[in-house]
């Protein structure tokens, strides 16, 4: 009788400590901030992931960038996720783009910047569809091409592309949600996605080049 006792005891005792085990986190797995020279704007471009082993809402991030004085030029509480209020699966990522306009950067330069991502209790789980990006610099646009492969209209879209250097640093995003058109059964269409003419002019001055386009497009699972 001991004996049972005690293998039923050492068996809670692992599925516990399983459960216990496993858990969502969120990891800022890239990061990137630029300031426009001679301009009060910068643009805030960043990768969050689940590294964990169980499913994690994600919250709003917190962006806050300083002089080399130490003086705090940006403070952003609430930067979200393309899409925001997302559940996201083990392995699952999502960009961060945030366009900042403050006085102080028009006389400072940023030094340094801290960023960090919340989580949530509440959001929703998301269905990736599958799609294809290339990048287009003269023509200054991304495009996201997807086909319908399901049975049904998919409407409430979210669709998101990054650029990459050649050595893989993050050098934009741009984002975009298209609710109100519906991408019929075994239709195929192309989305043309803006990148901002001001950051294609401070990439071109600094001789960087995107070398490849990450991109997903995504909706609410049912």
């Amino acid at each position: 009788m001991k004996r049972i006792f005690a293998l039923v005891l050492a068996l809670t005792i692992c599925l516990f400590s399983a459960a216990a085990l496993a858990e969502g986190k969120l990891t800022v797995t890239e990061k990137n901030l630029i300031q426009l020279d001679g301009s009060d704007v910068a643009y805030f471009f960043a990768k969050v992931e689940n590294t964990g082993d169980d499913a994690i809402g994600v919250g709003t991030g917190k962006l806050v960038a300083f002089s080399a004085d130490d003086e705090v030029l940006i403070s952003e509480d609430y930067v979200s996720t393309s899409p925001n209020a997302a559940i996201l699966q083990p392995g699952e990522s999502l960009y961060v783009r945030e366009w900042l306009w403050e006085s102080a950067l028009a006389s400072s330069d940023i030094a340094d910047y801290k960023f960090s991502m919340g989580t949530d209790d509440y959001g929703a789980p998301l269905k990736f569809v599958p799609c294809e990006a290339t990048v287009e610099m003269n023509d200054g646009y991304i495009y996201i091409t997807l086909t319908n492969d399901t049975e049904e209209t998919q409407y409430g879209l979210y669709i998101t592309a990054a650029l990459h250097d050649a050595e893989g640093n993050l050098i934009f995003v741009s984002d975009q949600s298209v609710d109100n058109v519906g991408i019929h059964p075994g239709s195929t269409v192309t989305f043309r996605m803006y990148i901002d003419s001001d950051v294609v002019e401070y990439y071109a001055n600094a001789g960087i080049e995107p070398a490849a386009v990450d991109a997903y497009v995504c909706c609410e699972a049912e």
